[in-house]
């Protein structure tokens, strides 16, 4: 898929949705497919992120303290004419906002995931910790969240290719016309 006509200013395709929803794979799968087409498009995970600068709080200002930080960094990524992928829980109204109004090339996906799906999948056991109580400040658990109309909702508690979903926001970058 070539990406025509690009325009200087960056663009950014912001991937939230709650721990263990397949943010990140589907993050990974955009990045590599735009990475073989253009040379100027960067991936940031929320973890790398929080591990970069140091950030350890889990509480929901914490939460939107680090977000906004990577809404800002993105915004001036896509200033300077580099396309980022990015992921992260960030699901709060505060933020969908603050993206909207200062990302002029902005595509926001969000992958939804069932909570039963979620506790199936739950490697780290964050949730199943989380429900017993053992621990706090887990988004969808004690901390709630909004559930926003984004551009591209993907629904990953049902079946689907990892390339159908990452096919389908490629398309949507087209259709928003953000490129």
């Amino acid at each position: 898929m070539a990406l025509e006509g690009e325009s200087p200013q960056g663009w950014v395709i912001w991937i939230t949705g709650l721990a263990g929803s397949g943010k990140t794979t589907l993050g990974r799968a955009v990045y590599e497919a735009l990475r073989r087409e253009i040379s100027h498009v960067v991936y940031l995970d929320g973890d790398g992120f929080r591990e970069i600068f140091g950030h350890s709080g889990y509480d929901r200002e914490s939460r939107i303290e680090i977000s906004k930080k990577r809404s800002a960094l993105c915004a001036f990524l896509a200033s300077q004419g580099i396309h980022v992928v990015a992921t992260a829980i960030s699901m709060f109204d505060e933020i969908y906002r603050l993206n909207r109004q200062n990302i002029p090339h902005y595509l926001e996906v969000y992958v939804k995931c069932e909570m039963e799906e979620l506790i199936r999948r739950d490697q780290k056991n964050l949730y199943t910790k989380a429900l017993k109580g053992e621990i706090q400040e887990v988004v969808g658990v004690d901390i709630a969240f909004d559930e926003q109309s984004a551009h591209v909702v993907i629904d990953n508690t049902l079946w689907g290719s990892i390339d159908e979903k990452r096919d389908r926001i490629l398309s949507e970058i087209y259709i928003q016309g953000i490129r």
